[in-house]
């Protein structure tokens, strides 16, 4: 009985283990490279964003590619984009993430949405 006690204890320690390292290893991970001063939004955005609009905003299977045209500056501010993190999106497709980032990630997370449109769109 006692030996069934301890396969228990090792049993309710490893699973929750196991079960965080299978998440943190489905997470999406970036695929480009940026320069240091937008990697705090490029974090962020992949441990909030990234799962629905794709690895470096490119659009994914639940959500828009950022980084398109009508996602730019001249179309989609950032009092907009910032409005829709914390609110969700008004057809609802966007859940809020009000409580999961602050203020201050959001202006990281746009500044580097903009940097990715300013690099994707000088590529093109």
């Amino acid at each position: 009985m006692k030996r069934f006690e301890n396969l228990k204890g090792v049993i309710f320690f490893a699973l929750p283990v196991l079960v965080a390292f299978l998440i943190a290893a489905c997470a999406v991970e970036p695929r480009k490279s940026v320069p240091e001063k937008y990697k705090v939004g490029q974090t962020k955005f992949h441990q909030i964003c990234a799962n629905c609009h794709g690895p470096d905003a490119m659009g994914g299977n639940k959500a828009p590619n950022l980084i398109q045209e009508k996602f730019t500056r001249e179309n989609f501010s950032n009092g907009r984009i910032a409005k829709t993190i914390l609110n969700g999106s008004s057809s609802g497709s966007m859940p809020s993430q009000k409580g999961r980032v602050s203020e201050k990630e959001i202006k990281e997370i746009i500044k580097y949405l903009r940097y990715s449109q300013r690099t994707y769109n000088d590529a093109s």
